[in-house]
């Protein structure tokens, strides 16, 4: 079974040098390979990004190899869609500072929706799941048309292979009180809740029949999130 998993890049990151460059200063996504050499120091996407939600999905992704083939990617509002192991400089651009319309034309110029379904077609994968706030999805375009297999995202979509889970405070607040769970607010709640079934897929004896069964049975899983939102 093969899982897609696209998460979003953040503002904390593993290195910074006092004249990093922002958006307007990032024409293409072409011109990484030029300010990469402006740097002395790089790192890979998946060291680069150290928000709560990369810090989750990396350890996600790591447990989910153990049992399923993984192909990681990294929504960058600096230099588009990047794979995990793809260089990157330092820099200072996110969609979260964005309006709608900025999101959009800074998405086409870093050919983001056109990358998402090429990316698709050729992963094809058996899940994909989008830790992406609002944002980040409108970044992709047009992101729940012509999905190949289910898809779990946190926004509503009217697409038959969505999967939409809540991912707002009062869920979070909920979700923290159950000890020993690692939550870190609303942004860093979609890579813990993947982590989360990672840790519930470890223990069961047939890991990819058991998240079959979460997939075919979806409002299991979304039962399971809005029953602690019921208890507040």
């Amino acid at each position: 079974m093969k899982i897609l998993v696209l998460a979003s890049c953040s503002k904390t990151k593993s290195i910074q040098y006092p004249h990093q460059p922002i958006c307007s200063e990032i024409p293409s996504k072409e011109s990484r390979e030029q300010i990469l050499l402006k740097f002395p120091m790089k790192k890979t996407a998946k060291d680069l990004y150290r928000g709560a939600l990369n810090l989750s999905t990396n350890s996600a992704v790591r447990l989910l190899r153990n049992h399923f083939e993984v192909c990681y990617y990294i929504v960058s509002a600096g230099f588009g869609i990047i794979g995990e192991n793809d260089l990157l400089p330092p820099y200072n651009c996110s969609f979260s500072d964005m309006s709608k319309d900025q999101i959009i034309d800074r998405a086409e110029l870093l050919n983001i929706p056109e990358d998402y379904q090429e990316i698709i077609n050729k992963e094809k994968p058996d899940l994909i799941y989008l830790a992406l706030g609002k944002n980040y999805l409108t970044a992709l375009g047009k992101w729940d048309e012509k999905l190949p297999c289910k898809t779990i995202a946190f926004d509503l979509s009217d697409s038959a292979n969505v999967i939409t889970l809540p991912a707002d405070h009062i869920t979070v607040k909920e979700v923290s009180r159950v000890g020993g769970l690692p939550i870190h607010g609303v942004i860093g709640f979609k890579g813990d809740l993947l982590l989360l079934t990672t840790r519930y897929l470890k223990e069961q004896t047939n890991p990819e029949k058991a998240l079959k069964e979460l997939l075919d049975n979806p409002d299991d899983l979304i039962y399971t999130v809005n029953s602690l939102r019921e208890h507040s």
